[in-house]
Order: C-alpha cells, then structure tokens, then sequence
C-alpha cells in the first residue's frame, strides 16, 4: 500500500499531522500501537499559538468548550509569601484566542482524531506497531506487523522512547535537567481550601506545583528529595502522606498517580532525509512553563506546509531542511527557560532558598507576562539582516476579530500573505513576482481589525508591509517598495533552490 506520508504515533502532534495533511488532500497512513486514546490526563497546559492551528484544521471551537483560561501563576517561597507572578497577556488577545488555556488531553485527543476522520484520504490503523522503517532517494517504507507500506516521506510522533528515533540513531542533545517527580491527579469532591491560581510551592523541604485543570480536575507536581527511591512513591499510603503537605487528602479523590524523570533533551537532527522526527520523539522538557504539547503542535504546523509546498507548489526540496533549522534553536530556548523556572522551584538547600526569595523580590518586577517567555524564530527561512533576523522577521503574526467576530485566518485564508499597509509600495512588477509563491495581498480594514492589532504590531516596526508565511510567522517586514521588493525576491528565490539575500 503506498501513501503520500506515513504518520507513526497517534498522540496530540501525530493527530494534529494528520490533520493538517488530510486538509491539504494528501493521503496519509497513521499507525498507532494503542487501540484507544490514553485515558488519563497528562499535559494540562497549552496556549494560544497551538490554538490557532487547531484553528487552522477547523477543531478550535469544539476543543474550547473542554477548556478553561489558564488563572496565572504565583510562585511561593520558603516563606509562604509571593515571590514572582506570571500573568497571561491581557486581551485583546494577539492571537484571538486566551493566551493560554487549561484542558483534559484525553479530550482534547478525542476531538483531533474526530477531526481525522472527516477525511477518507486519511487510514488510521490502530493496534498496529512499526517494526521496521527503510528509506532511499524515492520514498520510505515500513513494516507495520506483516505489512509494508509505502509512502513518500514519514513524520515520527512516537513519543518519548521513539523506536524510529532509535533505528536512525539520531543523538539526543542533554540539556542538563534529570530530576524525578510524582504527579497526582485529582478531583476536589469537598471544601477544600485551594488557590484560585496555579501555584508554584518553592519549598526546600519539598518543592511542588499545584495545577488548576477543567472542572473539578486539580493537578500537583511533587519533587522527590535527594536520596528517595521513586518506587517509594508507587504506595499510595506514600503519596497520600505527601500530598497532604499541600492539602487535605479527604478532600480530594485521587484519580491519578505516576512518577516522572523530568527531561530537559533535544534530538540533534531533526530531518534524516525522507524521514521527520516531531513531538516528544525529537524533544522532551520539564512541564514548568507548559510547552511539552505546544511544542510538538508548533513541529506539525512548520512541516506540514513545507511538505505541501514542496509536493504540490514545486518548492525546493532543501524547504525541507528549515524544519529543524528553525524547531532546534526554538525548542532548545523554551527548554533553556522551562530549566530557569524548574531551578527557582526546586531548590532544596534552605540557605540557597532563601538567597533565591531575596534576590527576586529585590527585582524592579515581581510579575512577568507569560507568553513574553516564548521566542520568536531566529534561522531558517525568514529575512536576514547582518546580525540576525531582519524586521519583525521570526515574529508571530497578530490575528485579530473582526467587528463581525470572525477571525482573520479564516477571512483571508490558507497561503502565503503579503498585508499591504500603503499602496505605494506596489507596482505591477512586484505583484508579478509575488504570484510565484501563489499568495494573497491583503488590505486590513478597520473593520477586520477593530481593536488595531495589526497596525499598532505593524506601526512599532514601521512595516508599510509584511510578509506572512502559511505557519503564520513572518518572513520580514518592509519600510517602502524597494526594501519589499528585496524581500519578495529574496523569499521567491530560496523557495526555488537560490540561497538567502541579506536585507
């Protein structure tokens, strides 16, 4: 049997792949060994860019009515007083969605592979395992049990203990985090007294995460000391004792316990020719900042439109490299941030503790804006300048509502975009060169942009117009016709094989 693209795994990224590419018509195999959606929750925590791509597969308003606004975050010292606050950004939103959101996964996963099924050209084989995977210049091929199937490219989302990772003996980069912790799920079934907030304990008697889910749903993420044996925790007698540090045990109805080696890894290549590692088969981090799942969302949305592109617009095979030129550095700074967070949490050495609780009330800031933590792009196919990325290039692009409620995405559709803030900078030439990349020019009114998001972004980069890639970050940003000029056929050129002009 062949296919255009073989997705193995079939967890949030692996769904979300095969959505994306059962959107774009591809016909696409999704080999999974479990025949059911995990039941228990494992990510909690997600935000408004992996939103806006299940936007993009048409599930977003289905997954929000399973989700709650993530309430902010306070980090609580040795003391039991504030010592750092994280907010979600205020609205309105830049994305069009609550910046960051907390949901129930095995949900969120139910809704994704409904969303599958809409699309015959999409085969899920569930209780089916990858034995084997070979590839050559054409294609790739894998053994699922007793059957090879065929296809043009696979896109590994098998998870942490990989088996395709495995096969490539693609390395690992260790980015220095290895410490175990219990995660108890729960749901509060009294009066129990909980924040409102989720709450970061940092205790060096015993650090810990309180988590507010969906519903009834309440998390804690509990540090295990030097010198305790994870096993200890697997007697629930052990747990509850612990738990009861934080609150009261005949509150709550333990629906969940599993003990966890928190990661801080990233894959080294990400792309080994036809083959694409993605989700937590190419990266694995703490979960205190909430980025696992994100992550791994971000990986479907880079790829899947270069692969389109290359199949189906005559893009250059080397498109294909940009994935893990880009999701690397990416990844690798979300993860750098997720270890500072897990540092102030999990410090166990009173002393150190408290020379910690100093330092960050003694900053000009106690309170930081969540997602401010997540970078943009800096390599790959965006503008380059001499030092780096050119105007607001790497920069996610701002979607507003609409005065009708709509939201811009979906008004302007799927594609390249070329939002034009002064008429000037065209000419017929240019909308020439433009047409090769098959992408819309697009005029915000004020009725598409009630709440001027697009235009105040633009305004503090003194964009007269910006270049937007289908994944929606931006290739660069133009001050007047000759810079846009540079711009498009510099984009037009390495999406046909040419190399990068510096802006």
């Amino acid at each position: 049997m062949s296919y255009d693209a073989i997705v193995i795994g079939y967890g949030p990224a692996g769904a979300t792949m095969a959505n994306l590419l059962g959107q774009r018509d591809w016909r696409v195999a999704v080999v999974e060994r479990s025949r059911t959606v995990y039941a228990d929750p494992r990510a909690i925590t997600a935000d408004h860019e992996a939103m806006r791509v299940f936007q993009h597969i048409g599930l977003a308003e289905e997954i929000t009515r399973g989700t709650v606004p993530h309430p902010g975050t306070d980090f609580v010292g040795a003391d039991g007083l504030p010592i750092k606050h994280y907010e979600p950004a205020p609205p309105p939103y830049l994305l069009g969605w609550e910046p960051n959101f907390m949901f129930c996964q095995p949900e969120l996963e139910a809704v994704l592979r409904r969303g599958v099924d809409r699309f015959p050209n999409v085969e899920v084989m569930l209780g089916r395992s990858c034995r084997a995977v070979w590839q050559d210049e054409d294609g790739v091929r894998v053994q699922v049990d007793d059957d090879v199937l065929s296809a043009k490219y696979l896109v590994a989302c098998d998870g942490a203990s990989s088996g395709v990772r495995r096969d490539l003996a693609a390395s690992l980069d260790d980015l220095a985090f290895d410490e175990w912790w219990v995660v108890v799920d729960t749901h509060v079934s009294g009066d129990a007294e909980l924040p409102e907030r989720v709450t970061q304990y940092c205790r060096p008697e015993r650090p810990g995460t309180y988590i507010v889910g969906p519903g009834a749903l309440r998390r804690w993420e509990i540090k295990l000391l030097p010198g305790e044996d994870p096993e200890e925790f697997r007697a629930p007698e052990k747990v509850r004792s612990v738990l009861g540090r934080f609150v009261d045990v005949g509150q709550v109805d333990i629906q969940r316990v599993a003990v966890y080696r928190f990661h801080a890894l990233v894959v080294d290549r990400w792309r080994h020719g036809r083959i694409f590692l993605m989700g937590d088969a190419a990266h694995q981090m703490p979960p205190f900042l909430g980025q696992g799942m994100c992550a791994g969302i971000r990986d479907t949305v880079n790829l899947a439109w270069k692969l389109d592109g290359v199949e189906r617009q005559g893009f250059d095979a080397s498109l294909l490299d940009t994935y893990g030129q880009e999701r690397k550095p990416h990844v690798r700074a979300v993860v750098e941030t997720t270890k500072s967070l897990g540092v102030i949490i999990g410090e166990t050495d009173p002393v150190e503790a408290a020379r910690r609780d100093d330092t960050l009330r003694n900053l000009p800031r106690m309170t930081s804006v969540r997602q401010k933590s997540i970078p943009g792009l800096d390599s790959g196919l965006i503008a380059l300048d001499e030092g780096g990325p050119g105007v607001a290039a790497g920069e996610l692009f701002p979607q507003p509502r609409t005065s009708q409620g709509a939201l811009l995405d979906d008004v302007i559709g799927a594609g390249f975009w070329l939002v034009v803030h002064r008429d000037d900078v065209l000419d017929q030439e240019l909308r020439g060169t433009w047409a090769e990349v098959s992408g819309h020019i697009v005029h915000v009114t004020e009725e598409m942009d009630p709440d001027r998001l697009v235009r105040g972004w633009s305004e503090q980069f003194d964009a007269a117009a910006v270049i937007v890639r289908p994944d929606r970050y931006v290739f660069g940003a133009a001050r007047d016709r000759d810079h846009l000029r540079g711009l498009v056929v510099d984009l037009v050129r390495r999406l046909r094989g040419g190399t990068a002009v510096r802006s």
